[in-house]
């Protein structure tokens, strides 16, 4: 264990998922949508639709709102808008986002993004948020994709850790669903039914008390 002042007392790493958990996407993600929709339907989509389109990867989520046999031309526009809307506008860190990687990686703690999107996607919202990982597993890199397990063990897996030795941090049933699969100790930051066995943080200023299991 370092004897950095003030360093954590645990000893794994930690793996984030990407949207809404580790970077304030919501709002461009839903401009994205819209844009979708007014391109490939020519209506706009509303906040009930795209919020009922919402699944745990682009891809589905896409196809939830236009349908799977425009997906293809829906990826294209997608990325095409979410390319021009990173050119103007500011992508933040999730609150205490920041600091909680900063400190993570200042301990050598190995930190690392599991994410339903693309790489592509991913990794450009990562850059526009100024954050720094070390693995990034996306939607493609899974053989089955979130709420299965499988992209969160790759993650485990390159960044040389145990389920015992992981902690996931999500913000949706999904992610629960994820972190119980892997077998991994999973936070998240919603209220969500004891079922899903995961624990509630309250926010990313709780990261480093929840990992030395203290109280605050």
């Amino acid at each position: 264990m370092s004897g950095t002042p003030g360093a954590s007392r645990f000893a794994g790493g930690v793996i984030f998922d990407l949207d809404g958990t580790l970077v304030d996407s919501w709002a461009l993600h839903r401009d994205c949508l819209r844009a979708v929709a007014v391109n490939v339907h020519g209506i706009p989509a509303s906040a009930a639709e795209i919020a009922a389109a919402q699944r745990p990867t682009d891809r589905a989520t896409l196809a939830a709102l236009v349908g799977p046999d425009h997906l293809a031309e829906a990826e294209l526009i997608y990325r095409r808008v979410l390319r021009e809307r990173l050119t103007t506008t500011a992508v933040a860190p999730m609150p205490y986002a920041a600091e909680a990687v900063r400190r993570l990686r200042r301990d050598g703690r190995p930190v690392g993004v599991c994410t339903g999107r693309s790489r592509s996607d991913a990794e450009a919202l990562i850059r526009a948020s100024g954050l720094t990982v070390d693995v990034t597993v996306a939607r493609e890199d899974a053989a089955r994709p979130k709420p299965a397990a499988d992209g969160l063990t790759l993650a485990m897996a390159r960044l040389g850790l145990t389920a015992d030795r992981t902690v996931y941090v999500g913000d949706t049933a999904a992610d629960a669903s994820q972190g119980a699969g892997a077998g991994a100790r999973t936070l998240v930051l919603s209220r969500l039914p004891a079922a899903h066995g995961a624990e509630w943080l309250r926010s990313l200023a709780d990261l480093p008390a929840a990992l030395d299991g203290r109280s605050r």
